[in-house]
């Protein structure tokens, strides 16, 4: 059994603030303005925690958990006061958020090793590599993980049984842990349930709606249709390239070849061909090796773009004391940025240059602006409205500066290329490979979650609920039969149950940044309906200042308000909830095409799937 042990500098910073609790409570006194002298010993000790935990940061747990558990002292305390009724609205505000930490319970040493275990369960290296199996039958060994390995094979691979033999392989040697740390964490979530609060509930409650896996459903219904012409395409290809053997009658897609699809959303010989292959996409990332750029390079030009709207310019003195590159060894695969923005202020940015950390890295300067201005409100208010919501921002940012008119007008890059209606479209058709394909995928992640927690199924189900999920929302069926007794949920699910990457937060923001995105495409005049020359899916926000008020106005609302009010000026008519129009709406003219294209091919569309859990009993 692995043992996890805290860094010693760490371990004695956090005994130093454990000690910073006792601040001057002025007992036995519940009145408002004791309550706003209690707010600022929590103050006290919250932005003290965060000196420490930027420095010494915690590799298994989130700031926020981290941070939840620190002011756990207060709780009682707080309960006491008679908050609700509170004149003043931003304190009031401010117990209600805080309190929803008092729900969970003290964090202990099975809740760390288990979420250790769900956060690297990808990187582990449980299965042996197929070569050298075949080469030495019945040798033990364990030398591939997921990630780095498998991944790769599956992406590239054109062996279909080698393919399918890893895709099993992984499951049916995945470690006890890990079903252990999944079991461990839906009973962490069913213990805090109550007759009145169901574990959904919780799971929800940051985004104060005990049923809102109701509207993400509904979010998936408004785009099955479009889901489904892509599957029919998708099932098209899958035939073209492998056989017309390869789906089965019922018109599932197996698992393993709809990951490969997903995985080779950007990649030049992908299973799924643009819809004009005769007119290549322009290489951008030929152009910025010709550039030489360097890494902090993006962050200047993503600083600048904000800076076009009217947002505060960060000085040197700013990025040199809160911006740090990464080693080279550091960000996973994805060179995935790290972000502190607890009280404080860290980035710690990609060390490399290529187009994806170019977009990436102004989503990583969003965050940094939404921090700056909510974190000018004391603890609890400066929270993000809603998990995700920073996500939403940074993905409407993402959204305009990938537009060919940014990227031509305002970063010099590919000038010479004439983006028509035809290589628009074989954009938009590498964009919806990598996001209409997945957004389903992350809904069955969610459903599953949530009916395991509600225990709405028996432990003996969870599986064949899955792949229930999977055919009913994907057209997805199994590879292969795996053992008894395995779990076939692909790595994304234990990421997605983790606090601070779970799969509410992606959905959440990905919908939301859309539909943020459209509403100042709106604004600011840069999409008019029915002109050519205005397309929602070529807005830019650059050096529009109306788009950064808008942003701000968000921004600079922290938690005061919920999420729903924040965004109600956003939406059609003034709804305080998320809608796919704009996703939609953006993707429109592959969507037209696609189904037109699916018609003159003559593709069945859709699929039909039984039950599996009835056909296990």
């Amino acid at each position: 059994m692995n043992t996890i042990c805290l860094k010693p500098l760490a371990f004695l910073a956090i005994c130093f603030l454990a000690c910073s609790v006792q601040a001057e409570y002025r007992p036995n006194c519940f009145n408002e303005t004791c309550a706003r002298w209690l707010m600022k010993d929590v103050n006290q000790v919250y932005l003290e925690s965060a000196t420490a935990y930027r420095q010494f940061a915690d590799d298994v747990l989130s700031p926020e958990i981290l941070m939840r558990e620190k002011l756990r002292p207060f709780y009682d305390k707080m309960q006491k006061f008679n908050w609700q009724h509170f004149q003043d609205p931003l304190l009031r505000r401010q117990f209600e958020v805080l309190l929803r930490g008092e729900k969970y319970p003290p964090m202990t040493y099975d809740f760390k090793r288990a979420t250790h275990t769900l956060k690297t369960m990808a990187k582990q290296k449980f299965v042996c590599n197929r070569q050298k199996l075949n080469a030495f039958p019945g040798r033990r060994c364990s030398d591939m993980a997921y990630i780095h390995h498998i991944k790769s094979v599956i992406t590239n691979s054109d062996d279909l049984e080698e393919i399918q033999w890893y895709w099993a392989e992984w499951r049916n040697r995945m470690p006890a842990d890990v079903k252990e740390a999944l079991h461990y964490y839906i009973h962490y979530y069913q213990n805090m349930s109550t007759p009145e609060m169901p574990a959904s509930a919780v799971w929800y409650d940051q985004y104060e709606d005990s049923n809102f896996i109701d509207e993400l459903e509904e979010l998936m219904e408004s785009i099955q249709p479009f889901y489904r012409e892509m599957h029919a395409h998708l099932k098209h290809a899958l035939r073209v390239r492998y056989g017309d053997d390869i789906i089965p009658e019922s018109g599932l897609i197996p698992h393993h070849l709809m990951e490969q699809a997903m995985y080779q959303s950007w990649k030049k010989q992908s299973v799924l061909r643009n819809p004009f292959p005769q007119r290549k996409l322009p290489n951008v990332q030929q152009e910025l090796d010709d550039l030489e750029w360097f890494p902090f390079d993006l962050v200047n030009i993503s600083c600048r773009f904000f800076s076009s709207m009217g947002f505060t310019n960060l000085t040197e003195d700013f990025m040199r004391d809160n911006f740090i590159e990464m080693e080279p060894s550091e960000g996973g695969p994805d060179c995935k940025s790290r972000i502190f923005t607890y009280g404080e202020i860290e980035l710690n940015y990609c060390p490399k240059v290529y187009y994806k950390k170019l977009l990436q890295t102004h989503g990583d300067i969003s965050q940094i602006q939404y921090a700056i201005l909510k974190n000018s409100y004391s603890v609890g208010l400066n929270q993000e409205a809603a998990p995700g919501f920073g996500n939403a921002m940074g993905e409407a940012a993402i959204l305009s500066v990938s537009t060919p008119k940014h990227l031509q007008q305002n970063l010099g890059l590919l000038t010479n290329i004439d983006y028509d209606d035809i290589l628009n479209l074989n954009r938009l058709y590498r964009m919806a490979v990598h996001t209409v394909l997945t957004i389903p995928m992350y809904f069955v992640h969610e459903k599953l979650w949530i009916d395991m927690i509600d225990n709405r199924i028996s432990p003996d189900r969870y599986n064949c609920h899955y792949w229930n999920l999977m055919a009913k929302y994907m057209g997805v069926g199994p590879t292969t039969q795996t053992k008894d007794g395995a779990y076939d949920m692909p790595y994304k699910f234990y990421e997605g149950i983790v606090e601070q990457s779970r799969s509410t937060r992606k959905l959440f923001g990905e919908f939301l940044g859309y539909q943020i995105y459209r509403a100042i495409c709106l604004e600011i005049g840069e999409f008019q309906r029915g002109n050519a020359y205005k397309v929602l899916n070529n807005c830019d926000f650059a050096n529009h200042k109306e788009a950064g008020e808008l942003l701000k106005q968000m921004m600079s609302a922290g938690s005061t308000k919920s999420w729903r009010k924040i965004i109600r000026p956003l939406t059609i008519r003034n709804i305080e909830k998320i809608s796919a129009t704009a996703f939609l709406e953006y993707f429109e003219p592959l969507n037209t095409w696609i189904t037109e294209d699916n018609i003159e091919k003559n593709l069945s569309v859709g699929w039909t799937y039984g039950d599996k859990c009835q056909r296990s009993t």
